[in-house]
Protein backbone atom coordinates (compact mmCIF):
# COMPACT_ATOMS: atom_id res chain seq x y z
CA UNK A 1 0.00 0.00 0.00
CA UNK A 2 3.00 2.29 0.34
CA UNK A 3 3.38 2.30 -3.44
CA UNK A 4 -0.27 3.26 -3.85
CA UNK A 5 0.22 6.10 -1.40
CA UNK A 6 3.26 7.39 -3.31
CA UNK A 7 1.34 7.19 -6.59
CA UNK A 8 -1.58 9.04 -5.03
CA UNK A 9 0.70 11.81 -3.75
CA UNK A 10 2.36 12.25 -7.15
CA UNK A 11 -0.94 12.41 -9.01
CA UNK A 12 -2.43 14.78 -6.43
CA UNK A 13 0.57 17.11 -6.60
CA UNK A 14 0.32 17.26 -10.39
CA UNK A 15 -3.42 17.95 -10.22
CA UNK A 16 -3.05 20.73 -7.62
CA UNK A 17 -0.23 22.45 -9.50
CA UNK A 18 -2.08 22.21 -12.82
CA UNK A 19 -5.35 23.60 -11.44
CA UNK A 20 -3.58 26.38 -9.56
CA UNK A 21 -1.75 27.37 -12.74
CA UNK A 22 -5.05 27.47 -14.65
CA UNK A 23 -6.61 29.83 -12.11
CA UNK A 24 -3.56 32.06 -11.64
CA UNK A 25 -2.23 32.28 -15.20
CA UNK A 26 -3.18 35.32 -17.31
CA UNK A 27 -1.55 34.28 -20.58
CA UNK A 28 -3.86 31.40 -21.42
CA UNK A 29 -0.94 28.98 -21.66
CA UNK A 30 -1.87 27.03 -18.54
CA UNK A 31 -5.48 26.77 -19.66
CA UNK A 32 -4.37 25.41 -23.03
CA UNK A 33 -2.14 22.81 -21.45
CA UNK A 34 -4.02 21.87 -18.27
CA UNK A 35 -7.58 23.05 -18.83
CA UNK A 36 -8.70 19.43 -19.14
CA UNK A 37 -8.09 18.94 -15.39
CA UNK A 38 -11.03 21.24 -14.67
CA UNK A 39 -13.27 18.90 -16.66
CA UNK A 40 -12.55 16.11 -14.17
CA UNK A 41 -14.27 17.98 -11.32
CA UNK A 42 -17.43 16.17 -10.27
CA UNK A 43 -20.02 18.88 -9.63
CA UNK A 44 -18.99 21.15 -12.53
CA UNK A 45 -19.26 18.04 -14.73
CA UNK A 46 -22.79 17.41 -13.42
CA UNK A 47 -23.89 21.01 -13.99
CA UNK A 48 -22.17 21.17 -17.35
CA UNK A 49 -23.80 17.99 -18.59
CA UNK A 50 -20.48 16.17 -18.94
CA UNK A 51 -21.90 12.77 -18.11
CA UNK A 52 -18.68 10.95 -19.03
CA UNK A 53 -16.67 12.73 -16.33
CA UNK A 54 -19.43 12.49 -13.71
CA UNK A 55 -20.02 8.79 -14.37
CA UNK A 56 -16.27 8.15 -14.32
CA UNK A 57 -15.96 9.73 -10.87
CA UNK A 58 -18.90 7.71 -9.55
CA UNK A 59 -17.51 4.53 -11.10
CA UNK A 60 -14.12 5.06 -9.44
CA UNK A 61 -15.88 5.73 -6.13
CA UNK A 62 -17.90 2.53 -6.40
CA UNK A 63 -14.70 0.68 -7.23
CA UNK A 64 -12.18 1.93 -4.64
CA UNK A 65 -13.93 4.61 -2.58
CA UNK A 66 -13.41 8.36 -2.47
CA UNK A 67 -10.12 8.46 -4.36
CA UNK A 68 -11.48 11.55 -6.15
CA UNK A 69 -11.22 13.49 -2.90
CA UNK A 70 -7.50 12.73 -2.55
CA UNK A 71 -6.34 12.86 -6.17
CA UNK A 72 -8.57 15.25 -8.16
CA UNK A 73 -10.30 17.68 -5.78
CA UNK A 74 -8.00 20.72 -5.31
CA UNK A 75 -9.52 21.70 -1.97
CA UNK A 76 -9.06 18.17 -0.67
CA UNK A 77 -5.44 18.08 -1.83
CA UNK A 78 -4.80 21.44 -0.16
CA UNK A 79 -6.10 20.00 3.11
CA UNK A 80 -3.74 17.04 2.70
CA UNK A 81 -0.82 19.45 2.36
CA UNK A 82 -1.81 21.10 5.64
CA UNK A 83 -2.18 17.71 7.34
CA UNK A 84 1.33 16.85 6.14
CA UNK A 85 2.64 20.07 7.71
CA UNK A 86 0.84 19.20 10.94
CA UNK A 87 2.54 15.81 11.01
CA UNK A 88 5.86 17.37 10.09
CA UNK A 89 5.76 19.29 13.37
CA UNK A 90 4.94 16.13 15.31
CA UNK A 91 1.20 16.59 15.74
CA UNK A 92 -0.68 13.39 14.92
CA UNK A 93 -4.37 12.67 15.22
CA UNK A 94 -5.64 10.90 18.36
CA UNK A 95 -6.52 7.21 18.37
CA UNK A 96 -9.91 7.72 20.01
CA UNK A 97 -12.80 7.45 17.61
CA UNK A 98 -15.82 9.67 17.10
CA UNK A 99 -18.52 9.65 19.77
CA UNK A 100 -22.09 8.77 18.85
CA UNK A 101 -23.34 12.32 19.52
CA UNK A 102 -20.54 13.86 17.46
CA UNK A 103 -21.24 11.44 14.62
CA UNK A 104 -24.96 12.24 14.50
CA UNK A 105 -24.26 15.98 14.70
CA UNK A 106 -21.71 15.79 11.89
CA UNK A 107 -24.05 13.72 9.70
CA UNK A 108 -26.96 16.12 10.32
CA UNK A 109 -24.85 19.15 9.36
CA UNK A 110 -23.51 17.34 6.31
CA UNK A 111 -26.96 16.34 5.11
CA UNK A 112 -28.36 19.85 5.69
CA UNK A 113 -25.51 21.55 3.79
CA UNK A 114 -25.90 19.10 0.91
CA UNK A 115 -29.67 19.62 0.68
CA UNK A 116 -29.25 23.41 0.71
CA UNK A 117 -26.48 23.24 -1.88
CA UNK A 118 -28.22 20.88 -4.30
CA UNK A 119 -31.69 22.42 -4.00
CA UNK A 120 -30.30 25.94 -4.26
CA UNK A 121 -28.31 25.02 -7.34
CA UNK A 122 -31.31 23.65 -9.20
CA UNK A 123 -33.44 26.63 -8.13
CA UNK A 124 -30.90 29.00 -9.67
CA UNK A 125 -29.57 30.25 -6.33
CA UNK A 126 -25.85 30.70 -5.81
CA UNK A 127 -24.78 28.19 -3.19
CA UNK A 128 -21.56 27.28 -5.00
CA UNK A 129 -19.64 28.70 -2.06
CA UNK A 130 -19.73 25.19 -0.56
CA UNK A 131 -18.62 23.31 -3.68
CA UNK A 132 -14.91 22.37 -3.24
CA UNK A 133 -13.75 23.22 -6.77
CA UNK A 134 -15.52 26.59 -6.57
CA UNK A 135 -14.08 27.31 -3.12
CA UNK A 136 -10.53 26.67 -4.28
CA UNK A 137 -10.99 28.32 -7.66
CA UNK A 138 -12.48 31.48 -6.18
CA UNK A 139 -9.67 31.74 -3.63
CA UNK A 140 -6.98 31.18 -6.26
CA UNK A 141 -8.48 33.60 -8.79
CA UNK A 142 -9.25 36.40 -6.32
CA UNK A 143 -6.26 36.10 -3.97
CA UNK A 144 -3.45 34.47 -5.94
CA UNK A 145 -4.04 35.65 -9.52
CA UNK A 146 -3.64 39.40 -8.71
CA UNK A 147 -0.35 38.62 -6.94
CA UNK A 148 0.88 36.73 -10.00
CA UNK A 149 0.06 39.74 -12.19
CA UNK A 150 1.83 42.10 -9.80
CA UNK A 151 4.87 39.82 -9.80
CA UNK A 152 4.85 39.75 -13.60
CA UNK A 153 4.70 43.56 -13.75
CA UNK A 154 7.60 43.85 -11.32
CA UNK A 155 9.61 41.44 -13.44
CA UNK A 156 8.68 43.33 -16.62
CA UNK A 157 9.85 46.61 -15.06
CA UNK A 158 13.15 45.06 -14.00
CA UNK A 159 13.67 43.53 -17.47
CA UNK A 160 12.92 46.84 -19.19
CA UNK A 161 15.51 48.62 -17.07
CA UNK A 162 18.02 46.08 -18.37
CA UNK A 163 16.99 46.61 -22.02
CA UNK A 164 15.01 43.39 -22.20
CA UNK A 165 11.42 43.18 -23.39
CA UNK A 166 10.83 39.49 -22.82
CA UNK A 167 8.02 40.41 -20.40
CA UNK A 168 5.23 42.93 -20.68
CA UNK A 169 3.12 44.60 -18.01
CA UNK A 170 -0.52 43.60 -17.70
CA UNK A 171 -3.50 45.24 -16.07
CA UNK A 172 -4.18 44.28 -12.48
CA UNK A 173 -7.88 44.40 -11.67
CA UNK A 174 -8.75 43.94 -8.01
CA UNK A 175 -11.82 41.76 -7.41
CA UNK A 176 -14.69 43.20 -5.35
CA UNK A 177 -13.73 43.59 -1.71
CA UNK A 178 -16.70 41.52 -0.53
CA UNK A 179 -15.75 38.61 -2.79
CA UNK A 180 -12.12 38.76 -1.67
CA UNK A 181 -13.12 38.89 1.99
CA UNK A 182 -15.55 35.97 1.72
CA UNK A 183 -13.08 33.91 -0.31
CA UNK A 184 -10.31 34.54 2.19
CA UNK A 185 -12.56 33.82 5.18
CA UNK A 186 -13.78 30.54 3.72
CA UNK A 187 -10.26 29.47 2.79
CA UNK A 188 -9.02 30.27 6.29
CA UNK A 189 -11.90 28.27 7.78
CA UNK A 190 -11.14 25.22 5.63
CA UNK A 191 -7.42 25.44 6.43
CA UNK A 192 -8.07 25.85 10.17
CA UNK A 193 -10.36 22.82 10.23
CA UNK A 194 -7.75 20.79 8.33
CA UNK A 195 -5.03 21.66 10.82
CA UNK A 196 -7.38 20.93 13.72
CA UNK A 197 -9.31 17.85 12.63
CA UNK A 198 -7.97 16.78 9.24
CA UNK A 199 -10.68 16.21 6.65
CA UNK A 200 -13.46 17.61 8.86
CA UNK A 201 -14.67 19.99 6.13
CA UNK A 202 -14.97 17.12 3.67
CA UNK A 203 -16.92 14.92 6.09
CA UNK A 204 -19.06 17.55 7.78
CA UNK A 205 -19.78 20.29 5.22
CA UNK A 206 -18.72 19.47 1.66
CA UNK A 207 -21.75 18.39 -0.41
CA UNK A 208 -19.60 16.49 -2.91
CA UNK A 209 -18.00 14.63 -0.02
CA UNK A 210 -21.45 13.62 1.23
CA UNK A 211 -22.60 12.39 -2.19
CA UNK A 212 -19.44 10.43 -2.85
CA UNK A 213 -19.46 9.14 0.72
CA UNK A 214 -22.87 7.58 0.13
CA UNK A 215 -21.47 5.82 -2.94
CA UNK A 216 -18.28 4.81 -1.13
CA UNK A 217 -20.30 2.81 1.41
CA UNK A 218 -20.95 0.35 -1.40
CA UNK A 219 -17.45 0.37 -2.91
CA UNK A 220 -16.20 -2.94 -4.24
CA UNK A 221 -12.76 -2.50 -2.65
CA UNK A 222 -12.64 -1.05 0.86
CA UNK A 223 -10.03 -0.56 3.58
CA UNK A 224 -10.25 -3.46 5.99
CA UNK A 225 -8.39 -4.39 9.17
CA UNK A 226 -7.23 -7.99 9.55
CA UNK A 227 -8.04 -8.88 13.17
CA UNK A 228 -5.48 -11.69 13.12
CA UNK A 229 -2.62 -9.29 12.32
CA UNK A 230 -3.81 -6.16 14.14
CA UNK A 231 -2.11 -5.48 17.49
CA UNK A 232 -4.23 -2.36 18.12
CA UNK A 233 -1.20 -0.06 18.24
CA UNK A 234 -3.26 2.78 16.80
CA UNK A 235 -0.75 3.84 14.15
CA UNK A 236 -3.36 3.58 11.38
CA UNK A 237 -5.80 5.78 13.31
CA UNK A 238 -3.12 8.38 14.00
CA UNK A 239 -2.35 8.50 10.29
CA UNK A 240 -6.00 8.73 9.23
CA UNK A 241 -6.79 12.33 8.28
CA UNK A 242 -10.50 11.53 7.95
CA UNK A 243 -10.80 10.04 11.47
CA UNK A 244 -12.46 7.02 9.87
CA UNK A 245 -10.76 4.20 11.81
CA UNK A 246 -12.17 2.64 14.98
CA UNK A 247 -9.21 0.78 16.48
CA UNK A 248 -11.20 -0.76 19.31
CA UNK A 249 -13.64 -2.48 16.97
CA UNK A 250 -11.21 -2.90 14.09
CA UNK A 251 -13.46 -1.16 11.55
CA UNK A 252 -13.11 1.58 8.94
CA UNK A 253 -15.94 3.93 8.00
CA UNK A 254 -15.95 3.71 4.21
CA UNK A 255 -18.09 6.84 3.85
CA UNK A 256 -15.52 9.01 5.66
CA UNK A 257 -12.42 7.38 4.21
CA UNK A 258 -10.88 9.44 1.39
CA UNK A 259 -8.73 6.62 0.00
CA UNK A 260 -5.39 8.26 0.78
CA UNK A 261 -3.73 4.93 1.74
CA UNK A 262 -1.96 6.59 4.68
CA UNK A 263 -3.29 3.99 7.09
CA UNK A 264 -1.85 1.04 5.18
CA UNK A 265 1.51 2.78 4.84
CA UNK A 266 1.59 3.46 8.59
CA UNK A 267 0.72 -0.10 9.65
CA UNK A 268 3.88 -2.07 10.37
CA UNK A 269 2.03 -5.39 10.66
CA UNK A 270 0.32 -5.36 7.28
CA UNK A 271 -3.07 -5.52 8.98
CA UNK A 272 -4.69 -2.82 6.81
CA UNK A 273 -5.61 -4.00 3.34
CA UNK A 274 -7.74 -2.78 0.45
CA UNK A 275 -9.96 -5.71 -0.43
CA UNK A 276 -13.52 -6.90 -1.10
Amino acid sequence: MRKLRILRILLAACALLALTAVFADFTGTAAAWFGWTAKLQFWPAVLGGSLVAAVAVLACTLLVGRVYCSVVCPLGILQDVLVFLRRLFGFRFPVSGESANARWTRQAIHLASTVVFVSGGFLGLHFQWLEPYAVYGRAASTLLAPLVRLGNNALAGWAERHASYAFHAVEVVAPPVAVMALSAALLVLVCALALWKGRLWCNAVCPVGWLLGCAARHAWLKPRIDAAKCVKCGQCARACKARAIDVANGTVDGAKCVACFDCGAACQKGAVTWSK
